[in-house]
C-alpha cells in the first residue's frame, strides 16, 4: 500500500470515529433524559422491578460500527445477569422483529442525525419492550 493511500484510509477512518462519537453523544443524551444513567463510556443503566436493566455500546475501531447490547442483573444476588439482544442480527434483511435498522453512517450532519434516531428506534422498539419481560433471546423464539 502507498503512503499516499494508507493517509487517505487512516483519514477516512478518523473522520467516520469523529462521526460515530457525534452519533453516540447525540444517543446518549437521550438515554440519559428518558431516565438512564451513565455509567461508564457507553454503559447505561436504568432500575425497575427489583433489577437494573443496562444498555452498553461497543465501538469497534475502524470507526464503522457499533454494536448495541443488554442485559438485566436482577438486585439481590450475587450478580445473576440475563444477555439480552444485540443490534447485529437487527440490521440484517432478516431481522427477528421483521424491522431492519440502519444503524450505519457518514460524515454528512443529516445522517449523524438519522442515525441517532435510528439507534434510539431500535433501542425503544427492541430493548426497551425486552426489558418489559428479560428472557434469553433464544428462549423467547
Amino acid at each position: 500500500m502507498t503512503d499516499d493511500r494508507k493517509s487517505k484510509l487512516l483519514a477516512r477512518d478518523k473522520g467516520m470515529r469523529q462521526a460515530r462519537d457525534k452519533v453516540l453523544r447525540l444517543v446518549f443524551h437521550r438515554l440519559i433524559a428518558s431516565g438512564f444513567t451513565k455509567v461508564s463510556d457507553g454503559h447505561f443503566v436504568s432500575q425497575s422491578e427489583g433489577r437494573a436493566n443496562h444498555i452498553g455500546f461497543q465501538k469497534h475501531t475502524s470507526g464503522r460500527d457499533v454494536r448495541v447490547m443488554a442485559h438485566v442483573t436482577i438486585n439481590g444476588t450475587d450478580g445473576i445477569s440475563i444477555s439480552g439482544p444485540w443490534s447485529d442480527a437487527y440490521t440484517l434483511p432478516d431481522s427477528p422483529n421483521g424491522i431492519r435498522y440502519h444503524l450505519k453512517w457518514t460524515t454528512k450532519d443529516e445522517d449523524i442525525a438519522r442515525c441517532a434516531d435510528e439507534y434510539l428506534r431500535f433501542i425503544n422498539d427492541v430493548l426497551i419492550s425486552w426489558f418489559a419481560n428479560p428472557l434469553p433471546p433464544d428462549e423467547k423464539a
